[in-house]
């Protein structure tokens, strides 16, 4: 199941167009998308506390 939250659409948006290869861009929204799933929330509101767990 994949959630799309806006935090992770503005951070994809953010890195796609710099210059980087296509892996660099993809990974850091990937795990994004990761912690989205786990938390079942959007990640911009996790607390320092959920990604310490």
């Amino acid at each position: 199941m994949h959630i799309d939250y806006p935090c992770i659409t503005q951070f994809q948006h953010l890195v796609e167009p710099k210059d980087y290869r296509k892996p660099t861009r993809k990974e850091p929204v990937r795990y994004d998308g990761e912690l989205a799933e786990h938390f079942q929330c959007d990640p911009a509101t996790l607390t320092e506390n959920q990604l310490r767990a």
